[in-house]
């Protein structure tokens, strides 16, 4: 359950829960459960935020600080997320379904079993992000840094990867029929599958 003096501050206004942040800065939020959808998070200071179980469908989190926040099975669908740190974040199970987190940095995220149909990476850091058996049926992916991800079991078909870097990618498992990867010439390195992702590139 939510604290809710925290979800008041929330409420009020970016500024005023990230003064707020600034001199409690020791205080892990607590933002259980809440429902918080269609509004404006943009810059807010969610760093270790407890988000689990929240629904932010809709939400504005650009330029938001979510490093080691907890959003996992949290309703993201549709948000803004673009710019964000999400870096050892844990969105497990989340529902980021439509959503555009465009630039955002994800490096070392964990992102296992999440719903990411049509969600947009393109140019975001995935750098040894966990993507196991995440649905990322049509996501754009151009030009993200995949480097060492693991998408084991993932769903990757109609998935856009061009100019990705998927050096150390581990896509054991992977759904990927009419996904588009990489030019011959970019520098690749698959792990466990290069036969399989040969015959379904798309060029």
């Amino acid at each position: 359950m939510a604290d809710e003096s925290q979800l008041s501050l929330l409420k009020q206004g970016v500024s005023v829960w990230n003064q707020w942040r600034q001199a409690h800065g020791h205080v892990a939020p607590n933002l259980v459960g809440v429902n918080l959808s269609h509004i404006d998070l943009s810059h807010a200071d969610l760093e270790s935020a407890d988000l689990s179980g929240s629904n932010f469908s809709g939400d504005n989190f650009s330029g938001a600080n979510l490093h080691s926040a907890n959003l996992s099975g949290s309703n993201l669908t549709g948000v803004q997320m673009t710019g964000d740190d999400l870096t050892d974040a844990e969105l497990r199970g989340a529902n980021l379904i439509g959503a555009n987190l465009r630039g955002a940095d994800l490096t070392d995220a964990n992102l296992i079993g999440a719903n990411l149909i049509g969600i947009d990476l393109s140019d975001a850091n995935l750098t040894n992000a966990v993507l196991r058996s995440a649905n990322l049926r049509y996501a754009n992916l151009q030009r993200a840094n995949l480097t060492n991800a693991d998408l084991t079991d993932a769903i990757l078909s109609g998935a856009n990867l061009t100019d990705a870097v998927l050096i150390g990618v581990n896509l054991a498992g992977a759904e990927t029929s009419n996904t588009k990867f990489p030019q011959a010439n970019s520098v690749i390195e698959f792990t466990q599958t290069s036969e399989v992702l040969t015959e379904d590139r798309v060029s």
